[in-house]
């Protein structure tokens, strides 16, 4: 075993030892190989609520090998209870803010290993970053699933039904009926949102023990994976495995592959590649259209798909979606278990992982297959999520077009535009966008106003029958993975900055071409023009364009607008 780093750092800080000597540390533990175990742990949400028995038997499992854990937290915000409301511009940021507390918790102390918690949207993510960035031996315990609720519904069909009330077409007491049965149990929503699509992406990258992603999180499975990890991170410590040896080019493209077989969210675009910056790699959002390509969707899962994410588990999980792909997938990368991650399936499909989760689908009668596809007969095609450009978008926008109906692949509307979310959601409401329309929100971007997701403004859309299959939003915000239909988000670069979705007017015609990957303004109110007609027409509007004033002048949000990357390079806080 190398030297441990806590103990090299002893030797130069003659007070540390006293200082911990004064909480609950023993002289024996203080030659011990010391590890952080932090987690997001705190009463924002579900996802995070039920984590102190998961922290716990963290602790007990570094104290069974022989180490010392250290417990720390660093909370995070939910999208679900930040959204409709000026919150929502907090939570891409706060993804940044709880990785750099964590870098500061991991490196201010002299901690050898990490075991870090979290299930949700950001704090998923940002414990990601943070490993990567720290570079400590490190493994992620993911927070797990909810319990499906009854009838199989899911927390986001509560957007439409508030449209509803709000219109007076449905009576108060039809949602509250909804409210109080749609999240029955802690652990993250029950569709592949960007919180579960998170925990797959860290078990894909290796950072997770295998068929730790997606846990149903009453389960006791959960904590007996948590004592493991504790465990485990003492081998990790003394092999010297960092995750500088574990995040390759090839485990990213691994977690690409599994981003697309399980149809994953939008918001892993802005993600993987501020990951992969840590460690020095060089992923962009034109590595998920390549690799999307290819790999077919295969997880039947909410809200595209008919079943919960709990269901996903029980079908085996990431494992069993690995096993469908393994021909696509770099077998050789090395993972947390110290084995390769060709190693580790061969390792599952020998144990009993397959007959305790798909013994919960024999009680339920629901096939296998059902849940995740066979590569003969897949959910989709190819993946989900399509990269367009054009005049509209030179440096790129993403489309989850696995969810847009397939006659919207291809649409020319005329926008509305509106310069803020609340416009737009406001006309939505009162039925002031047509069918046809193409709505624009723009200066919603990172560096305008945190970019928040659009959720809302795509939930009352995909709640008509009227709109949901001929309208589609366009955007430099960003989306929930529970948006459903034509919603077009990332638009780089963004209206703050100058980009062509600043200068759209009213009646522009906007083409949306999925198969082309094209994303383009075709002409104005007037009619169609050709490509250098339009360009002529863009510039001129851009001679009269001002960059507004920005919208915060103060704290992480101003901070944010000053500094932010481009969404096509992750977003990050630079």
């Amino acid at each position: 075993m190398p030297e441990l780093r806590s103990q090299r750092l002893r030797r130069s800080n003659h007070q540390g030892d006293a200082l911990r000597l004064g909480m609950n540390w023993t002289e024996e533990d203080l030659g011990k190989p010391q590890i952080l175990v932090e987690s997001a742990y705190g009463m924002g949400h579900p996802g995070t609520f039920h984590f102190r028995p998961l922290i716990e038997e963290v602790s007990n499992g570094v104290f069974e090998a022989g180490g010392k854990p250290g417990v720390f937290y660093t909370s995070d915000i939910c999208d679900g209870i930040a959204q409709a409301h000026a919150g929502m511009s907090y939570s891409l940021v706060s993804r940044d803010v709880q990785a750099a507390m964590i870098e500061i918790h991991a490196l201010g102390h002299p901690h050898d290993g990490i075991v870090l918690i979290s299930g949700n949207d950001k704090s998923v993510p940002a414990h990601l970053i943070a490993i990567a960035r720290c570079d400590l031996p490190a493994i992620h315990v993911p927070g797990g699933t909810q319990l499906n609720a009854p009838n199989y519904s899911t927390s986001d069909l509560l957007w439409g039904m508030g449209a509803a009330v709000e219109r007076g077409e449905l009576p108060h007491a039809e949602l509250e009926k909804h409210q109080k049965g749609a999240c029955p149990t802690c652990g993250a929503c029950q569709f592949m949102g960007s919180a579960s699509t998170g925990q797959v992406l860290s078990e894909a990258l290796g950072l997770a023990l295998p068929g730790s992603a997606l846990i149903p999180s009453p389960l006791t499975r959960h904590m007996r994976v948590a004592r493991a990890a504790g465990k485990q991170i003492l081998e990790l410590v003394a092999g010297d495995i960092r995750p500088s040896k574990i995040l390759t080019r090839e485990a990213f493209e691994n977690a690409i592959t599994l981003h697309a077989a399980v149809g994953g969210s939008t918001n892993s675009l802005l993600h993987l590649p501020a990951i992969a910056r840590e460690v020095g790699v060089d992923i962009t959002i034109d590595d998920f259209d390549r690799i999307h390509r290819r790999v077919p969707v295969l997880a039947n899962a909410k809200t595209t798909g008919r079943y919960p994410v709990e269901y996903l588990w029980y079908a085996g999980g990431v494992p069993a979606v690995m096993l469908q792909v393994q021909d696509l997938l770099h077998l050789d990368c090395l993972t947390v278990t110290g084995q390769t991650l060709g190693e580790n399936l061969a390792q599952i499909e020998r144990g009993t992982f397959f007959f305790e989760t798909r013994g919960f689908l024999a009680n339920v009668k629901v096939e296998v297959e059902e849940i995740i596809r066979p590569r003969r007969d897949p959910f989709g095609p190819e993946g989900g999520v399509a990269v367009l450009r054009g005049n509209l978008a030179p440096g790129g926008a993403v489309i989850k077009h696995f969810s847009v109906p397939p006659e919207m692949h291809v649409h020319v509307g005329p926008a509305r535009v509106f310069d803020t979310e609340d416009r737009a959601v406001e006309a939505l409401i009162n039925r002031d966008v047509k069918p046809g329309d193409v709505v624009v929100i723009r200066y919603e971007g990172p560096r305008a106003n945190g970019m928040p997701e659009m959720y809302y403004a795509t939930a009352i859309i995909a709640a008509s029958k009227e709109l949901s299959a001929t309208c589609a939003v366009v955007t430099d915000g960003r989306y929930s993975g529970a948006a459903k239909g034509p919603a077009v988000g990332h638009v780089t670069p963004e209206a703050l900055d100058g980009g062509p979705i600043a200068l759209l007017e009213d009646g522009d015609l906007i083409e949306i071409n999925v198969p082309q990957r094209r994303l383009a303004v075709v002409g104005t109110a007037a009619g169609p023009l050709d490509s250098s007609a339009v360009d002529s027409l863009l510039a001129e509007r851009r001679s009269r364009w001002t960059r507004p004033k920005a919208r915060h002048e103060r704290g992480i949000l101003s901070l944010y607008g000053r500094v932010a990357a481009s969404p096509a390079e992750g977003a990050y806080l630079a």
